[in-house]
Formats: C-alpha cells, structure tokens, sequence
C-alpha cells in the first residue's frame, strides 16, 4: 500500500503535470470506485480546473476552481499522465480528458482505491484521522497522552490513523528499529526516551523516503513511472533472515495483528 512519502511523490508529481488544466470529460469503467451517486460525481467535475493538490494522512485532494475531488489509492492505485488521448489497460478504471486532449487515467489491479467530490473540504471532512507527522503538535506532550493510557502493542498503535495519519507497514518497522523497540512492546511500557525517538525516527525517516521517493515494494511508482528509492535503504523490512547492519543478528519477521513485522532480536529488546 502506498504510504505517505509515496503519496506525497505522487502529489509532487501530479502538480507538475495537471495544474491548470480543465477536465472536460470522465469515463468511469468501474463505478465501485466511485463512493457517491456516479452522475452527482461527474456532473459536478466537468469544467472545473484543478488549481492546486495537497495530500492529508494518505488522501490526495485535488483542489478545484470550485469543489474538492478526494483520492485515496488503498493498496494499488496508480496514476499515469498521458500527453495524448490512449487506450486504456483492463486495470483503468477512470480517465480524465483534459481541455488541451490530454489525460489522466487511473489504473488499479484489486480495485480498492476510492474518489469522492466535495463542495467543501476542512480538516473536519477527516475528523477521524490523527495529526501529521511534520506537524509541530506532534510532540512528547501528544504522543505521551496518547502512549502511556494504551495497553496495545506499539507497532498495532502506531498503524492506528487516529493517531498518526499517513504511516504504514513498512515505515513502522523502520521507525521501531531505528528506535531500538520490539514492535511487540506494550505502549504504556515505553518512557519518555523511547517516545522522543519514535516522534524523532518517524520524522527523519519520512522525510528520508520522500526525498527518495518513496518506497518501490511491488507496484508502487509514481505517476510519471518513476519508482522510488528508499528500498535501498530499509535496515529491516523485507529483510527476513539477512544480517543486521549494526549487530549482524539474523532479522526476524513476525506477524503481528495480521501483518508482516521485521525486526532485529538483539538490537530490539522486548520490554
């Protein structure tokens, strides 16, 4: 699943290619992707203009000249920009036509990804989703009140969106790492040490991967095609039974509430 950094690669991306540009014509192929009345989406998003997009946990919000269009990529969204009208693929299941003939389409194998139009958009249409990573209230004071009442594992904690918006599986067991955690440690055990490495490692770690471009873990690329980067970095996720980089320990992989965790034995003791 596409994770901050590579939903902030693809928003970076998409501001160079489709700012500007006035949507003239939609076809949906699959109308599931769609989460409102399909005549009420395209109705309302042909001749507008996208002035701007910004991204919110792993939302992608296209701001119009009037109205939001909201995208969310789940586990294998994809966009590609194409300077020509093109065939679409079995996996495209919404184009964009453009004014200047132009277009976007959307491609996702397991068709989970989801859009929506808004008339209106604050950060109350996402109520449910936790403070930014690079937001200066995501401090010791935040993530104590919220640690040290949880009697969860912190790994299952720290995937909570409620708590952190935008942060997957794979950028946990990075930030857990590099803050010497067991992701099996219960919340409320970590003291504050422990908690201003997580604040300290989730943001040096994200900003690492977005620099990069995100993480290329089976079809995550961007929308121009490009494939991120921070792979080539990971110290312990995908890296089931290869040497540690600081202690030359065998990295374990565990599941974990249903999902793949890496970690180093040594390196991360249980509390």
């Amino acid at each position: 699943m596409p994770e901050l950094p590579e939903v902030e690669t693809v928003v970076n991306t998409l501001k160079k290619l489709v700012l500007n540009q006035k949507i003239k014509n939609i076809n949906v192929y699959w109308d599931n992707i769609i989460s409102q009345n399909k005549e009420y989406f395209i109705n309302n998003l042909l001749e507008k203009v996208i002035i701007d997009i910004k991204r919110r946990g792993k939302f992608i919000i296209f701001i119009l000249n009037k109205g939001y269009l909201v995208s969310h990529l789940r586990m294998e969204g994809k966009y590609y920009f194409y300077d020509k009208e093109s065939l679409k693929d079995k996996h495209t299941h919404l184009i964009f036509d453009f004014e200047n003939h132009k277009q976007l389409h959307y491609n996702d194998t397991r068709k989970f990804g989801k859009f929506e139009y808004l008339d209106y958009f604050n950060y109350d249409n996402f109520k449910n989703l936790g403070i930014e990573p690079f937001d200066e209230r995501f401090d010791l004071d935040y993530v104590k009140k919220i640690i040290s009442k949880s009697n969860k594992e912190i790994k299952p904690l720290l995937l909570n969106q409620q708590f952190i918006a935008g942060i997957g599986n794979i950028y946990v067991d990075e930030i857990l790492f590099m803050s010497k955690i067991h992701p099996e440690t219960i919340a409320k055990k970590l003291d504050e040490n422990d908690m201003l490495n997580i604040i300290k490692y989730t943001k040096k770690i994200l900003s690492s991967a977005i620099e990069s471009g995100g993480t290329t873990i089976k079809s995550y690329t961007s929308s121009l095609g490009i494939s991120g980067r921070f792979q080539l970095f990971l110290k312990v996720c995908q890296r089931k039974d290869e040497k540690c980089y600081e202690c030359n320990e065998k990295i374990t992989k565990i599941f974990l509430k249903g999902r793949g965790t890496y970690y180093c034995q040594k390196c991360q003791p249980k509390k």
